[in-house]
């Protein structure tokens, strides 16, 4: 995960002669430098591979966010029922409102408790072992907000890991991989909503079942699809921001250092972890009229990708953006979405990445990334995560 900026106004080599710059290894490896030259030479770039039009720079991509009307989510046809994401205000806000309550800081902070002894089991049970060595993205990343977000829907605990490949194939699969997926967890959620229909608990699962929605309670498959949208967003996205933050820390270790003196500055870090190398690197939208921006017509019904990723590294809104620095005084990123689609887990994904590692230092302070491991990157454009990242905690 080599981090680089190309300078070149020409096609990077790698991209040279290639349709899509947006779909090529190099890019999937190190997408960075391709960020850079789409946001200086096509800030509205078309690909016309994917028929598809792509925006880079911070300030067109948080104004795309902004506004809904232009830059459509609606999609009445998504074949993950009733996924937010896909929806527009004024019944994105009402669906949303379902569980808003749930997710918000204060609620949040309730949880920490929960968190932070998920966090300490995963890493005693990695020392106990005895070897020293720990797989950060399986054995500590990936649990952490599956069996948080796992035990505030109401899942048992015996679904966790399997939940947590499942949202990585949903997120990144091919069509197929991702409907199969798709109904091995509606598959469960089946036999719950029965379970939580005959014996409500504390959980969401039953106050979705006691919520009402557009004048009634929800149908079954309204219900599948919140519990899948939760089960999703409250995995994989984390997972990933825990992994390539723990690669982060390991790369520059002055600044884990300090975070091991000052770990009041670990929030921040997680912010900048999250504008440097977000897990959410795009999110697609629709053009709902015809536009003209930077010199490009985009036709009313043309697809439109809102690169978070670029946004986060572009010199117009960051001082040296290719810069890994907790310091910033730039709090604002994009790293969460924008608008009426800012992700409605943020506080908790905060929190999570925020204990994982607070613990992980605390035990390993001056952990390792063992030599010789290739680092592979997950599957999939719009989200970024590593596989596998194997550390030394003995250092």
């Amino acid at each position: 995960m080599r981090r680089t900026a190309a300078t070149s106004p020409d096609r990077p080599p790698y991209i040279a002669g290639v349709a899509s710059p947006l779909r090529t290894e190099a890019f999937h490896r190190d997408p960075f430098p391709t960020y850079r030259w789409l946001r200086d030479q096509h800030p509205v770039f078309h690909d016309t591979e994917r028929a598809t039009y792509v925006l880079t720079r911070f300030a067109d991509v948080a104004e795309a966010a902004r506004d809904h009307a232009t830059f459509s989510s609606d999609d009445p046809a998504s074949r993950v029922l009733d996924r937010m994401t896909r929806m527009d205000p004024p019944r994105h806000d009402a669906w949303r409102d379902l569980t808003s309550a749930s997710f918000r800081p204060r609620a949040v902070l309730r949880h920490e408790d929960l968190v932070r002894g998920i966090a300490r089991d995963l890493l005693a049970r990695a020392r106990a072992r005895g070897a020293g060595d720990l797989d950060v993205v399986r054995e500590l990343a990936a649990p952490i907000p599956s069996t948080t977000i796992g035990d505030l829907i109401g899942v048992p605990r015996e679904h966790n890991e399997r939940f947590q490949a499942l949202s990585e194939i949903s997120i990144a699969g091919s069509p197929e991989d991702a409907d199969a997926a798709n109904r091995e967890i509606w598959s469960v959620f089946d036999d719950l909503i029965d379970q939580r229909r005959r014996a409500p608990a504390d959980d969401l699962l039953s106050r979705l079942l006691a919520a009402t929605f557009e004048g009634g309670p929800l149908t079954r498959d309204q219900l599948l699809g919140y519990c899948l949208h939760l089960v999703v967003a409250g995995n994989d996205t984390t997972a990933n921001l825990i992994g390539t933050g723990a690669l982060l820390l390991a790369e520059h270790p002055r600044i884990r250092a300090e975070l091991c003196e000052r770990p009041e500055l670990i929030p921040q870090a997680v912010e900048e972890m999250i504008r440097f190398d977000g897990p959410v690197q795009m999110l697609p939208r629709r053009c709902a009229r015809d536009v003209e921006l930077h010199g490009v017509a985009i036709p009313a019904g043309a697809p439109v990708e809102l690169y978070w990723g670029a946004a986060n590294r572009d010199e117009r809104q960051f001082d040296d953006p290719d810069r890994f620095d907790i310091h910033r005084g730039e709090a604002r990123h994009l790293g969460f979405g924008h608008g009426v689609h800012f992700c409605l887990g943020a506080h908790l994904a905060r929190l999570e990445a925020r204990v994982a590692f607070e613990e992980l230092l605390a035990v390993a302070p001056r952990y390792r990334v063992v030599p010789g491991q290739a680092l592979a990157i997950k599957p999939g454009w719009a989200i970024r995560g590593l596989t596998r990242l194997l550390v030394s905690l003995a250092g």
